[in-house]
């Protein structure tokens, strides 16, 4: 990616993949995606479950594994060694 953190709010987000076929890039793949503010569209998701109470875009567990892998990464850079979640 070409930023560390979050989609920037005033240009597209670029993400590039590469399959590692060789050093000079000719298996670069890049991929754009459209200037949006991330944190509104989730607000307004969210928002509209709890109003039409149906259930939230994204299950409370799909968070949870998100914190444990975090915290198996921070692990990792602490030990030095592979961490699972």
């Amino acid at each position: 990616m070409e930023i560390p953190v979050n989609a920037p709010p005033d240009r597209p987000c670029r993400i590039s993949f590469d399959d590692g076929r060789d050093v000079f890039g000719t298996g670069v793949e890049t991929r754009s995606f459209a200037v949006v503010d991330q944190y509104t569209l989730q607000a307004d998701e969210i928002s509209r479950a709890i109003r039409e109470r149906r259930p939230a875009p994204m299950p409370l567990e799909d968070s949870v594994a998100n914190m444990r892998a975090i915290d198996a990464l921070v692990r990792s850079a602490r030990s030095g060694h592979w961490e699972a979640p």
